[in-house]
């Protein structure tokens, strides 16, 4: 079967889109399915190359007012040979210059927007109207949605998208490589940390990751806990490294910031930590929870992304205000037996979404689309 994966970036961008369409196309071309990946130019990347048995084509950007316009897109689709075509996104250039062609495409077509970032964070009058009216009606040109999250298979059928086409397919990871032989990482090296223990949180400081929430569930807990934040910064938000730290300040909690990790460096902080934190509004579905399961670190998170379906086998918990986030942290912090039993819980429920058994439920769906039991 030949699958072509569109996406707004690719490597080596390493976005979670970026990581799931490259974690999905290993997955395939593994199981003998040639898999070609259409998306944008980057600088010094070249626009056409084989990267791991994956056939990559990048496409020129142009800015026409607030636009990125995509020179040659359909004409490049139209040259590629596929069976199935795999958009990833909505809101970007990848989809928005695809949905109104979409019917005319031949082969079968399938997507997975992964879930609905403006329509979340950014609810104005047009975002609504996009999403619960336009975006429903477009994507009937997919014979089906691959859904990340049992919350976006909700949602998207809320707004009118026919539920009988949808699949809850889930996000997949290289759980391989989250094994116990990994040494932890000396996190409290150079005194910035002092507590008895480390919550950690992974992901980058954008406006839906929330950390300041983090901070104030973590401060009635000051004496016990510190918090570690790995990630990119994005300065001049409401939510960067700087307001952050203000309030952590004001609060009197530890807060130790590490940067954008390397994925070797990352492994050992997930070792270092006692309870992995995450304080996301949105997630379209929270793939560093993930890893922080596989890494054998209990979670509590607030209610978004997959972290509700992560946590009923009993690997973590959900919950739905400060109050609630620092009661579960401080029941998990009393006790080094019930930590455990929650890693090793969370651990088992993180193998279940290693890419070689999650790129089944996808191919499964190809089938259904293509009409083949």
């Amino acid at each position: 079967m030949r699958v072509l994966l569109i996406n707004h970036r690719y490597l080596p961008v390493e976005g979670g889109t970026e990581r799931w369409t490259h974690g999905l196309a290993r997955a395939l071309v593994r199981r003998g399915h040639p898999v070609s990946v259409l998306t944008q130019e980057e600088p010094g990347s070249p626009r056409v190359e084989e990267r791991e048995g994956i056939s990559v084509h990048r496409l020129a950007l142009r800015r026409f007012g607030g636009y990125r316009v995509p020179r040659g897109y359909w004409r490049a689709v139209r040259s590629l040979d596929y069976d199935v075509l795999h958009l990833s996104g909505n809101r970007i250039w990848c989809a928005d210059f695809l949905l109104p062609v979409a019917r005319l495409l031949p082969g079968a077509k399938v997507v997975t927007p992964h879930d609905f970032y403006q329509w979340m964070m950014e609810p104005s009058a047009g975002n609504r109207l996009y999403f619960e009216s336009y975006l429903p009606r477009a994507l009937r040109a997919f014979r089906r949605y691959l859904a990340l999250t049992e919350a976006e298979a909700r949602r998207v059928t809320r707004f009118g998208y026919p539920s009988d086409r949808v699949r809850v397919v889930g996000e997949g990871f290289d759980a391989s490589r989250f094994g116990g032989l990994v040494p932890p990482a000396d996190l409290r090296a150079g005194g910035a940390i002092d507590r008895p223990h480390i919550a950690l949180y992974v992901g980058g400081l954008w406006p839906n990751k929330r950390v300041d929430r983090l901070v104030e569930a973590l401060a009635p807990l000051r004496e016990e806990v510190a918090l570690a934040v790995v990630g990119r910064d994005l300065p001049g938000t409401a939510h960067d490294l700087a307001s952050v730290k203000a309030l952590a300040d004001r609060r009197g909690l530890q807060v130790a910031y590490l940067g954008a990790l390397s994925q070797p460096d990352l492994l050992g902080v997930y070792r270092a930590a006692d309870v992995y934190v995450q304080g996301s509004q949105y997630e379209g579905f929270g793939l560093a929870l993930l890893e922080a399961m596989a890494s054998g670190l209990p979670f509590v998170a607030f209610e978004a992304g997959a972290a509700e379906e992560l946590a009923r086998p009993g690997g973590g918990r959900v919950v739905s205000s400060v109050e609630g986030f620092t009661q579960a942290v401080r029941a998990l912090l009393a006790s080094e037996e019930v930590r455990q039993r929650s890693g090793a819980r969370a651990r088992e429920t993180a193998q279940g979404f290693d890419w070689d058994r999650v790129v089944l439920r996808y191919l499964e769906a190809y089938h259904e689309a293509l009409g083949e039991p």
